[in-house]
């Protein structure tokens, strides 16, 4: 039996990142964003693009256009993207 992936503290930390919104200068997610990040990376494995960005934009419903671009970035970003073990 193989033992479950845990992503790295840096992978986290980028989901987390994008997700606050991303920008030149800024180091650092928000602690809402930073607590949300193991989820919306566990959402973007399954490249669920309308969950994630309902995730982030926190909208059960539907997301705006600036949190799906969001989704896309994390998706796009984190699918290749190594796991500790």
């Amino acid at each position: 039996m193989s033992m479950p992936t845990k992503p790295s503290a840096e992978l986290l930390r980028e989901v987390a990142l994008i997700a606050c919104g991303r920008r030149e200068g800024k180091t650092r997610s928000c602690h809402s964003c930073a607590r949300k990040a193991p989820g919306l990376l566990n959402v973007a494995a399954t490249g669920a693009l309308d969950a994630l960005a309902a995730a982030i934009c926190g909208n059960l419903s539907s997301a705006c256009q600036d949190c799906r671009s969001k989704a896309e970035r994390i998706i796009n970003e984190t699918l290749d993207a190594p796991c500790a073990a």
